[in-house]
């Protein structure tokens, strides 16, 4: 029988510099598990390839390792980034069991290698507007889905943020906290996510003083004669407004769940934001990202279907993007919270690192919720992505929910704990660099 030993090996690293001869180790993480003599080794890459039409196929020759004390070493350059299988089969195949290896890794360009990799959720209700949970407390449920980010946006209140970072002082964790709020100007149905601005956005939109109200006819002014009549102009003034002020606050604005299908049966009205005054802030493109994954159940995935066609029709190529679940509850019968994120590519793991990556535009967003898991992005981040879905998550995610449960100590006021929870993060780290020391 061949059996495949990937999950009892380590590979050392999982993520290579194209271009560069790399040192590769395969070798066992148990004394079970016997790495001895003879190895031939087979590397073949996933999608770009020569394919040769007199043999009909592609062919890679193989090469021979031997196993020196329970590890196979060898050099390699890798070409062209992307994903590349690596096929190890014991020259011995007398036994019962024929132990191989079936296992991938990946070759990026310089200028995505080095890169941290983290996932979170940017879109969450709190206690401190329509949710039914503690920041904190999404906070710790965050962690045990794996999240190494996350930002509260609590409904025209940027404090459920601040209360969340604030909470978390004494609790090292190998989580960033980033501020937020979901922005509702008045009279103006578009809702805005303000991320990692340095004050509230909310207070300067929801009550028109005389300054802003000055502040909203310029822009009348200006755009007028530019925006289509059917758009109401003071609803799309007010809307550009919002972006203007988080921008002069050093945060990211995002367009939010533009196909968000709300209606007051009672009193019959249409909530949400109008097709028309959607397309008038697009054209005119003054925010930073999109939310392209919005928190559709999945009996009814039509708004992220029609999100997603809608992206790709009208924003420019490669725009910003994210993907949330925009959850006011943790509890499984009524959230889809862990099953949508954005996976960004950040140079450091802090907030000023995630916004950058949105920015940047060197995000994915990850739309878990149905029978598939669909990855939004480019096709370079997204073949990336999905990779590190296969072969990088399963096992960061069973060591963050460890952090998560020791976590949640701590925020139950047992400060035993606290020195705990920083040896677990830093065992975690160490676990996590001997294979993905780059990423992490």
């Amino acid at each position: 029988m061949n059996i495949n030993i990937e999950p009892y090996i380590s590979v050392v690293p999982r993520v290579f510099h194209t271009g560069k001869s790399q040192k590769i180790t395969i070798k066992s993480k148990h004394d079970f598990v016997h790495l001895k003599g003879v190895y031939s080794v087979s590397i073949l890459p996933r999608y770009e390839y020569q394919y040769n039409s007199e043999l009909g196929t592609a062919h890679y020759d193989s090469f021979d390792v031997e196993a020196v004390n329970n590890e196979l070493s060898f050099y390699y350059e890798f070409g062209v980034e992307q994903e590349y299988n690596i096929f190890v089969e014991p020259h011995d195949k007398t036994g019962r069991n024929v132990q191989g290896v079936k296992t991938s890794v990946y070759a990026l360009d310089s200028d995505l290698y080095g890169k941290k990799v983290m996932k979170g959720d940017l879109h969450l209700h709190t206690t401190f507007s329509d949710g039914l949970e503690t920041p904190e407390h999404r906070a710790v449920v965050a962690r045990k889905n794996g999240f190494d980010f996350i930002a509260i946006t609590d409904h025209n209140n940027y404090l459920g943020s601040i209360h969340l970072r604030e909470k978390m002082d004494r609790c090292k964790t190998n989580m960033i906290f980033i501020r937020g709020e979901e922005v509702h100007a008045a009279k103006c149905p578009v809702h805005i996510l303000s991320l990692g601005a340095n004050k509230a956005i909310a207070p300067q939109v929801t009550e028109i003083t005389d300054e802003q109200k000055q502040i909203l006819l310029d822009l009348v002014d200006l755009y007028s004669g530019k925006v289509d009549e059917k758009v109401d102009i003071r609803a799309f003034v007010a809307a550009m407004d919002v972006f203007n002020k988080i921008k002069d606050a050093g945060g990211v604005s995002v367009l939010c769940h533009i196909y968000w299908d709300a209606v007051d049966t009672m009193h019959h009205n249409r909530m949400g934001a109008p097709e028309q005054l959607i397309n008038a802030l697009v054209n005119e493109c003054k925010f930073d990202a999109f939310e392209i994954t919005s928190g559709a159940p999945e009996s009814d995935l039509k708004a992220n279907y029609l999100q997603e066609i809608y992206y790709r029709e009208k924003l420019p190529m490669n725009f910003p993007i994210i993907g949330i679940t925009d959850s006011h509850t943790t509890l499984e019968a009524m959230t889809i919270f862990g099953k949508n994120y954005t996976i960004a590519f950040t140079d450091d793991r802090s907030e000023m690192g995630v916004l950058n990556a949105l920015r940047q535009g060197l995000t994915v967003s990850v739309d878990g919720v149905g029978s598939n898991v669909i990855c939004h992005g480019s096709l370079r981040l997204v073949k990336y992505a999905s990779f590190l879905r296969e072969r990088f998550y399963q096992r960061h995610d069973e060591l963050a929910r460890l952090e998560a449960l020791l976590m949640e100590r701590v925020l139950n006021e047992n400060y035993d704990y606290i020195s705990l929870v920083e040896t677990v993060c830093d065992d975690n780290n160490m676990l996590m660099n001997e294979e993905w020391k780059v990423i992490m």
